[in-house]
């Protein structure tokens, strides 16, 4: 018996004017059918009994990032302050120092603090305590796993900031005597011949790789993971996508490229720096929430949580969220509306 392909999903026509009034349409019938905010207390209960043991492998490895973070160095970086006829010979370390505009810290909380802010907006439409619950976790597997990344290699690794010199404050000769190493004896070390102040110096010995540009993507790149998935942009819908959903989902993006290049024009790091601690943030924030959502590019699954927060008799089969409601997505065919997603 010959095998019959499935027909294809065609294209339907769709009025413009549609494509504006029904998103509006959308806000206006807003409601909240699940009851998972009134039962917050459960909800959190069964989460911490669900994943308690992702909490203390996120405290471990958290602990460890910072550990690392106040641990001396475990390298002697040798530098070159002038060539031997007395010029600068690495001026592409000489650039003054420039207070950043973003600090680490406020680089951090903004990469969890936003994303987890539109994780609730986007509650208002999905009403899932299971999909906020499964997208925060996700975020702080993508946001712990890359600081400690980051964070291990600037300490065994590292490099020259391009404002080190200036920091650095290097007198020659040095006062112990030293007469340098390395050909034509124009090498040393901090302790040998820089005067500034101690943190600026160690500071500046950790330009590889960059933890704004890492943390940005770990968190900014997620939540735009998020929401391509949860604004549909691979639907299996016969319409075509809006362009605002697109504009939506590159915001996040910029806003890390942006904070990723501010710190290469404020001469805090070279670019190969940013652009390899964008790729660790890009990679820890595809893992994190593939690790708690069932795909990515798959618009059938991606927005499918793994999360359960009890068990049931059908395992495998259907997930519930904490008020006992099925949320496991169903096949999709033509024509029919797509659970879990944000408003069309």
């Amino acid at each position: 018996m010959p095998i019959t392909k499935p027909s294809p999903i065609l294209p339907t026509y769709e009025k413009q004017s549609d494509r504006f009034t029904k998103p509006i349409r959308h806000i206006g019938n807003i409601s909240v059918k699940r009851p998972w905010l009134r039962n917050l207390t459960s909800n959190l209960r069964d989460l911490f009994i669900a994943t308690w043991l992702d909490w203390v492998t996120i405290l471990t490895i958290g602990a460890t990032a910072a550990g690392v973070a106040v641990a001396p160095h475990t390298f002697t970086r040798y530098f070159p302050v002038t060539s031997p006829d007395g010029a600068v010979y690495w001026p592409e370390l000489a650039y003054p120092y420039v207070e950043p505009i973003f600090s680490s810290v406020i680089a951090g909380v903004l990469a969890a603090v936003v994303p987890i802010s539109v994780f609730l907006l986007a509650q208002l439409w999905q009403q899932s305590f299971v999909d906020f619950a499964s997208a925060v976790l996700g975020l702080t597997y993508s946001l712990i796993t890359g600081t400690c990344f980051q964070v291990i290699l600037k300490k065994t690794i590292g490099g020259l900031r391009p404002h080190f010199l200036t920091v650095c404050k290097p007198v020659l000769p040095p006062s112990d005597g030293f007469t340098g190493a390395g050909f034509g004896n124009t090498m040393y070390t901090i302790e040998q011949v820089c005067t500034g102040n101690p943190d600026q110096i160690n500071n500046g010995l950790e330009s590889f790789p960059s933890g704004h540009a890492e943390v940005a993507f770990a968190g900014f790149g997620y939540l735009a993971i998020y929401l391509f998935t949860h604004l549909r942009i691979t639907s299996l819908s016969r319409k075509r996508g809006s362009h605002w959903r697109m504009l939506l989902v590159v915001a996040p993006l910029l806003f890390a490229t942006y904070l990723g290049s501010s710190l290469v024009l404020g001469y805090h790091h070279h670019g190969y720096d940013v652009i390899f601690g964008a790729l660790i943030g890009w990679l820890v924030a595809f893992m994190g929430y593939r690790m708690v959502f069932m795909g990515i590019i798959d618009g059938r699954w991606n927005t499918v949580p793994y999360l359960k927060l009890r068990p049931t008799d059908e395992d495998g089969s259907q997930d519930i969220d904490g008020t006992g409601s099925s949320e496991m997505a169903t096949a999709h065919s033509a024509g029919q509306r797509e659970a879990g997603a944000l408003p069309v």
